[in-house]
């Protein structure tokens, strides 16, 4: 496996060095299939990990992070500057740590839980499709109101704030993740 990724690296940073002497725009044409193989690659891996930062389970900008360190090993980290690092450590800090510290303070002083808040709509809207594809559209949507909408009305109000503010946080950390992303292609990917 290390022989693989050592033999890897030599040859991506042969065909990097091997062109630098001529213009930048013939670079990128010139380099080869094995890097656009790995920037594919790397491209995917921080893909998901912008997925990820959709959830509050998973560390979506690490993933990303963890993208861009594989794509350094790579290539020997020929063209990462300690500006563009130092960027994408904080932007990382700020989108883990920051999202976690500002998700529990926003959601504190809530009557309801944090995963009420998301659980209640989620299940409350399954119930209505299953109810729908079972009794049909007009007798499932009566029936399900009848029975479990009477337990989400009380609580509309504050399960609607408690979203809201976890739906902020989310966008928070996916702004994140996604100029991590434009970071890395436009300043690391050359």
């Amino acid at each position: 496996m290390f022989s693989l990724v050592g033999s890897l690296t030599f040859y991506i940073n042969k065909k990097i060095t091997s062109y630098n002497n001529s213009s930048s725009s013939t670079i990128r044409a010139k380099r080869g299939n094995c890097l656009l193989w790995v920037e594919f690659l790397v491209t995917f891996i921080m893909m998901t990990g912008l997925f990820c930062t959709m959830s509050v389970k998973l560390s979506g900008t690490l993933i990303i992070l963890l993208g861009a360190v594989i794509y350094g090993l790579l290539t020997d980290f020929v063209t990462f500057t300690p500006e563009t690092i130092e960027l994408l450590i904080l932007l990382s800090l700020i989108s883990e740590l920051g999202g976690r510290i500002l998700r529990i303070y926003l959601t504190e002083n809530l009557p309801v839980s944090r995963d009420f808040s998301i659980n209640s709509p989620v299940c409350h809207f399954g119930g209505i499709l299953a109810s729908d594809a079972l009794f049909g559209s007009v007798l499932g949507f009566l029936l399900w109101e009848l029975v479990a909408g009477k337990t989400l009305l009380p609580h509309s109000d504050t399960v609607s704030q408690g979203l809201l503010r976890l739906i902020g946080v989310a966008v928070i950390r996916f702004v994140c993740g996604i100029t991590m992303i434009v970071i890395i292609h436009l300043y690391i990917f050359r």
